[in-house]
């Protein structure tokens, strides 16, 4: 018996929308994708040249503590907005624990060192270590697993990240001191991203983020008081520093990161973090007149193919 019209009515659209959603969303989602990552590298490797710049007129907890507060309530602005309800109780904790360790460790240890002497390139050098350090976290904690060519081209991004930056580190003891804020910040976002995708997986990148950069800003908050005396002064080229850092670095480069965490192995994401130093140098020579040498080329093909390898995980 054929349908009536208002059977066919109701089942039609159905029919038809069959075919878009089972064709065309993996092209769009591949793209997407691609496009998540390489403005993460991009976002990620900017937030070292608007710290550099945000230093010359802030101390660096200082600094980070502006950076965080800002962030945080622009997000619970829009959370307001959108009347979002913020994260409670046990998901509350673990949010401020992932945000404490990602932003608060990480930025204002990467802050200190390039404070106190350690070169932008060495900084990232040091940070691009967090793809070995959290796969190795996420390997007993996360039962992630690495494959013998993911190691390969873990090794080989190290290296072409050491050769890239090799050009001009000139080590003294002074920079001890930096080198080793450095270390602390490296296992601030290894500890931190496994942290997140073990009790934060699916984090509303709002109101989620507003409660992370929040609880990082009143960690930071301390020392910027009693160690810094609030050491700030606001000159017309701070602000865009400043601005850069709060609204690009820490909203939507931590939101990319989260985001492609949401989608694959920790592993995967995090070598791209190979390419920051090298993209890094490249935001440096385009703004700050910095040349790139013949090293720093050959560091960025190594460290693309190693990125290209360790990217492929076996599932």
């Amino acid at each position: 018996m054929p349908n009536s019209p208002v059977e066919g009515s109701e089942r039609a659209p159905a029919a038809r929308r069959l075919p878009v959603t089972a064709d065309e969303p993996p092209g769009a989602l591949r793209s997407a994708d691609l496009a998540a990552r390489a403005a993460l590298v991009v976002v990620w490797s900017s937030g070292f040249i608007s710290g550099k710049l945000g230093l010359r007129d802030a101390a660096p907890y200082t600094f980070a503590t502006l950076r965080f507060a800002l962030a945080g309530v622009t997000l619970l602005g829009v959370a307001a907005l959108r009347r979002e309800p913020l994260p409670r109780g046990r998901r509350l904790l673990h949010l401020a624990v992932a945000g404490i360790l990602v932003q608060a460790v990480q930025f204002s240890s990467i802050y200190m060192g390039m404070d106190l002497g350690v070169p932008s390139g060495l900084a990232a050098l040091i940070i691009a270590l967090y793809p070995l350090t959290a796969s190795l976290l996420a390997v007993p904690l996360l039962h992630e697993r690495v494959t013998t060519g993911q190691c390969l081209g873990l090794v080989l991004g190290l290296g072409g990240v050491a050769l890239a930056v090799s050009d001009g580190i000139d080590m003294s003891g002074d920079d001890l001191l930096g080198l080793g804020f450095l270390l602390f910040g490296l296992l601030g976002i290894s500890a931190g991203t496994v942290y997140q995708k073990r009790f934060c997986g699916r984090m509303d990148p709002v109101g989620g983020n507003a409660v992370q950069l929040l609880a990082a800003a009143v960690v930071v908050l301390v020392p910027a008081l009693l160690v810094e005396g609030w050491d700030v002064d606001f000159t017309a080229s701070y602000a865009p520093a400043l601005l850069w850092s709060a609204l690009i670095n820490s909203i939507v480069g931590v939101g990319l990161l989260y985001g492609l965490l949401q989608r694959h192995g920790t592993s995967q994401v995090s070598s791209l973090f190979y390419l920051v130093p090298m993209c890094t140098a490249a935001l440096a020579a385009l703004l700050l007149g910095q040349k790139l040498g013949p090293l720093t080329l050959g560091g960025l093909l190594l460290a693309t193919a190693g990125t290209l390898l360790a990217s492929r995980v076996r599932r």
